[in-house]
């Protein structure tokens, strides 16, 4: 719901919030992103409170509170969604999605190959907020599987679960900040 969107992101619950963002037309507020949420949810069957937690959470996290929809810091081309999934899944992601104009934009290119061109073209398929809040429930349920409908996996509230899906079904490094964003 959108109160327990604004509960978790205080700040993207006021109209002012992308008004100063660095991140001209990425900045999205709870209001815009609840919709989608919600389809994603959906779409990918995710009913779990502690998978949905979960998933905003890493979401959260890796967009700085929905500020961000594309990788900034380094700036690697290619990385984003608001889960800033690196160049290879975005690629699955966006070939997922849309098949049709993925190939057109890749060609018959090897994505390992692809320039930075190709990877902008690419990502920009998948950056619309659908498919941009979509993609860590997408993640969830494809690539950490074993995590989704899982009775002793991601149970609600249970930190313990949350730091091991980070670890080693997102597959990177459990820090005090993921915590405190899990927490809110």
């Amino acid at each position: 719901s959108l109160e327990m969107l604004n509960k978790a992101n205080p700040d993207a619950a006021d109209a002012a919030y992308c008004k100063s963002s660095m991140a001209d037309g990425e900045c999205a507020l709870n209001s815009e992103a609840l919709s989608s949420i919600n389809k994603a949810i959906r779409k990918y069957g995710v009913s779990a409170r502690g998978e949905i937690v979960a998933t905003l959470s890493w979401m959260l996290f890796e967009s700085g509170n929905w500020v961000y929809n594309i990788n900034h810091f380094p700036g690697n081309i290619g990385q984003g969604t608001r889960t800033m999934m690196t160049w290879e899944y975005v690629a699955e992601y966006a070939k997922t999605l849309h098949p049709d104009a993925y190939a057109k934009a890749l060609g018959s290119g090897d994505v390992s190959a692809a320039n930075n061109s190709t990877k902008t073209d690419v990502i920009d398929l998948v950056l619309n907020n659908d498919d941009s809040f979509g993609s860590g429930f997408w993640y969830l349920t494809t690539k950490a599987a074993s995590f989704h409908g899982n009775a002793n996996s991601l149970r609600d509230g249970n930190k313990a679960d949350f730091q091991k899906y980070v670890e080693d079904g997102i597959v990177t490094t459990w820090t005090t900040e993921r915590e405190d964003v899990w927490t809110m």
